[in-house]
C-alpha cells in the first residue's frame, strides 16, 4: 500500500513537473495568443411613420463583403476573382487585403445578390455580414422635414436628428475569447439590444405629396427662388403638411447643398408684410378701442416721426372713409398704422407676445429660432409705423401659422407638433376672446370675398385669410430691396368654423410679387385638395 502511494505520488509529482516546466512555455504562448474581445451587437434603426402608418423612414438589412487578411492565403488571385464578382478594380480590393489587422471591408452595404456571388466564390477569410442601411422608401417626400443619418446609423439633420434617441433604441454587447487570427473560441457574456420605437408622425403623406407638387409648379410658374407651405389642423395643433422647395430623393440627400436641406418653414425669418397687420388688429378690438364697424377718414399717407406710410397700390383717393373690416379686407397700410398708434406700442407689443412671435413655438424640430423684433423699451417712431405693416419684426413660417390657427381655434393657441401627442402633453394659452377671434374671422372672410384674396376662393367653401407683400430686406440690414419680394397668403377653412390653417410663403417671384397674384391662388390649389382628401363637406353653395 505505501509503495502504491508512493508511486501515485511520483505520477503526480512528474504530471506537475510536465505541465509546470516541460509544457510552460506552449501554453504561454497559446494563453498570449488568446484574449477578450468586446463586440457590438447593433439594433436595427425604428421606423419614422406618417399618421396613418405609411412608411417615410426604413431601415432594411444589407450585406456588407468583408475579409479577414490573415486567412487569406493568395490575395492577388482573391483579389482577381473578387473584383469579377463585385464589379470592382482588381487594384482596390488587393490594397483592402494587404491590409495588417483581422477585419476589412471589401465593398459595403452590397446588392445582397452581389455579395452571395462574392462570399459563394469559396475564397478562405472572405465572408458576408448583415448591415442595415436608412431607406426613404418615399423617395422626394418631405426630405427636408426626415433629415439624413449618418453611416453609423446616427440622426443628422431633420426628425432623424431630432428623434434619434428613440429610433436608435440601445445596441447590445457580446464578450468573447478569441485566438490571434480573430475567430472566437468562447463566448464570455452578452447583452442582447434593445430595440427603438417608431415614431409617428402628424403629417399626412398625401397631403404632403400634392403640397410640394403644387409648390414646385408655382416656383417655375413665378420663376421663384423658392416656395414653402404649412398645413396644420388649429384645434390639435398637429402639422398635416410641411412642404419646402426645391423637392429632392431623400436617398440622396447629401447630394443636395447645404442651403436647399434648409428647413425653412422653422430655421429661416422673413417679414410678414401685411398678414401680420391681423396682430394689430387683434390688440385694437381686444383692447375695445374699436369694432369692426368702426370709421376712420384716412388720408393718402400717413407720417410717424421722420417716416412716411403709403398705400402699396396706386390711385388713392386724397381722403377715404374705411372701416376696421375694410382696413383689413383691402391691406391699407395707413389703416393699420393708424390702428397701431390708436392701440399705442405697449399694448400692441404685448399682443405680438401673446401670439408668440418673440419666442419660439417649440415644435419638434431641430434648428427652431425665435422672431426678431426689438424690445419695446428700444422702439422708436420708425418701429411704431413699421410693425404694424409687417416691417421691422421677422417671424418664422410655424410662428405666422400658429398665430393664424389661434384665430381659427377661438382664439385659443395650440403648441403646433409633428408627432403624435396626448392632450396633456400640449402647451396651450390664450391669445384673444373668443368673440374677438370670430370678429377677425369675420373680417379676413371679407377680404376673400370681396378685398385682396379673392384668388384664395374656393367653390363650395368659406375660405377667410390675407394676403401679405412683404419687400425683402438687403443683405447689410439696412433698407429693402427694389425688386426682391416674398409673396404670401394664410388663411383658414371652411370660414366660420376652420378645420385647417394653411400658409404659402413664395420667396423672390419674378413673374409677379404681390400675395394676392402668387400665393393666394397657390392657397386655394393647396385647398382644394386638402378638403376633399379629408373629407371637409363644403358649407356654402357653389358658384354657377
Amino acid at each position: 500500500m505505501v509503495l502504491a502511494f508512493g508511486a501515485c505520488f511520483a505520477g503526480l509529482l512528474g504530471k506537475a513537473f510536465y505541465l509546470q516546466v516541460v509544457k510552460a512555455a506552449e501554453y504561454s504562448q497559446r494563453a498570449e495568443r488568446q484574449y477578450l474581445a468586446s463586440t457590438v451587437l447593433p439594433v436595427k434603426r425604428a421606423a419614422i411613420l406618417d399618421r396613418d402608418g405609411g412608411a417615410l423612414a426604413l431601415t432594411v438589412e444589407m450585406i456588407s463583403v468583408c475579409a479577414n487578411p490573415k486567412e487569406i492565403e493568395d490575395p492577388p488571385a482573391a483579389a482577381r476573382k473578387l473584383a469579377a464578382a463585385l464589379d470592382m478594380k482588381e487594384d482596390e480590393i488587393l490594397a483592402r487585403l494587404s491590409t495588417p489587422g483581422t477585419f476589412v471591408y471589401v465593398m459595403r452595404m452590397a446588392d445582397p445578390v452581389v455579395a452571395r456571388r462574392a462570399c459563394s466564390l469559396g475564397i478562405k477569410g472572405v465572408f458576408g455580414q448583415a448591415e442595415d442601411k436608412r431607406i426613404y422608401p418615399q423617395g422626394a417626400l418631405a426630405s427636408q422635414l426626415l433629415g439624413f443619418v449618418g453611416t453609423e446609423m446616427k440622426g443628422l439633420e431633420g426628425l432623424e436628428l431630432q428623434y434619434d434617441a428613440q429610433l436608435s433604441g440601445e445596441p447590445g454587447k457580446r464578450t468573447t475569447i478569441v485566438d490571434d487570427r480573430g475567430r472566437v473560441l468562447e463566448v464570455v457574456h452578452e447583452d442582447a439590444p434593445a430595440p427603438g420605437n417608431d415614431v409617428v408622425l402628424t403629417i399626412d403623406k398625401e397631403i404632403q405629396f400634392a403640397t410640394e407638387q403644387i409648390l414646385t409648379e408655382a416656383v417655375e410658374e413665378y420663376e421663384a427662388r423658392k416656395a414653402t407651405a404649412i398645413i396644420l389642423d388649429p384645434q390639435s395643433g398637429e402639422v398635416l403638411a410641411m412642404a419646402t422647395t426645391p423637392v429632392f430623393d431623400a436617398n440622396e440627400y447629401l447630394a443636395q447643398d447645404a442651403a436647399d436641406r434648409r428647413h425653412y418653414p422653422v430655421t429661416d425669418l422673413f417679414e410678414p408684410g401685411s398678414t401680420f397687420k391681423l396682430v394689430v388688429v387683434a390688440a385694437a378690438l381686444s383692447a375695445q378701442l374699436v369694432t369692426p364697424d368702426t370709421v376712420f377718414t384716412l388720408p393718402p399717407n400717413i407720417v410717424v416721426g421722420d417716416v412716411s406710410i403709403g398705400e402699396a397700390y396706386e390711385g388713392v383717393e386724397p381722403e377715404r372713409v374705411m372701416s376696421v373690416t375694410q382696413i383689413v379686407a383691402r391691406s391699407s397700410n395707413v389703416g393699420a398704422v393708424t390702428l397701431g398708434l390708436k392701440v399705442g406700442k405697449e399694448d400692441f407689443y404685448r399682443m405680438i407676445n401673446a401670439f408668440g412671435f418673440t419666442r419660439r413655438t417649440g415644435i419638434d424640430a431641430p434648428g427652431e429660432v425665435a422672431g426678431l423684433l426689438l424690445p419695446v423699451d428700444k422702439w422708436n417712431l420708425g418701429t411704431v409705423a413699421n410693425v404694424p405693416i409687417g416691417q421691422g419684426i421677422s417671424v418664422t413660417a410655424i410662428q405666422l401659422a400658429s398665430a393664424y390657427a389661434a384665430v381659427a381655434n377661438d382664439g385659443l393657441w395650440v403648441a403646433p407638433h409633428l408627432t403624435k401627442k396626448s392632450a396633456g402633453e400640449i402647451e396651450t394659452r390664450r391669445v384673444v376672446d373668443a368673440r374677438v377671434a370670430e370678429q377677425l374671422r369675420a373680417m379676413l372672410k371679407e377680404t376673400v370675398e370681396s378685398g385682396t384674396g379673392t384668388a384664395a376662393a374656393l367653390s363650395g367653401y368659406s375660405v377667410a385669410g390675407k394676403t401679405g407683400t412683404a419687400e425683402k430686406a438687403l443683405e447689410d440690414g439696412i433698407g429693402y430691396a427694389e425688386d426682391k419680394y416674398l409673396a404670401s397668403f394664410v388663411g383658414m377653412i371652411p370660414a366660420d368654423r376652420p378645420r385647417v390653417v394653411i400658409l404659402v410663403a413664395v420667396d423672390e417671384p419674378q413673374q409677379a410679387h404681390l400675395g394676392s397674384e402668387v400665393a393666394a391662388p397657390v392657397f386655394a390649389r393647396i385647398a382644394d385638395f386638402t378638403v376633399k382628401h379629408l373629407g371637409i363637406a363644403p358649407d356654402c353653395k357653389a358658384e354657377d
